[in-house]
């Protein structure tokens, strides 16, 4: 449609986003207007942590081993000083 019209294309990664908001809104309804909103909210959580990764970070070093924390002796004879 943006083509269409003459203006320019959306990158991959927002027209991903979009189309992931889209299905969201979509399920949401679903469940709301569902017999049973409950249940239905019960299996979509579910269904919804089989499906998403889990994101381990390594920014800020979280979850990496830091080895020994104690000074060594040089760095303690340099504090001396």
């Amino acid at each position: 449609a943006r083509l269409e019209n003459k203006q320019p294309g959306l990158p991959v990664g927002c027209l991903t986003e979009r189309l992931k908001v889209e299905a969201l809104i979509k399920t949401v309804q679903e469940i709301v207007m569902a017999d049973e909103p409950q249940k239905e909210l019960i299996a979509f959580t579910k269904a919804l942590k089989k499906v998403l990764p889990e994101r381990n970070s390594k920014k800020h070093l979280a979850g990496l081993d830091l080895g020994r924390q104690e000074p060594t002796p040089s760095l303690q004879h340099r504090m001396a000083a």
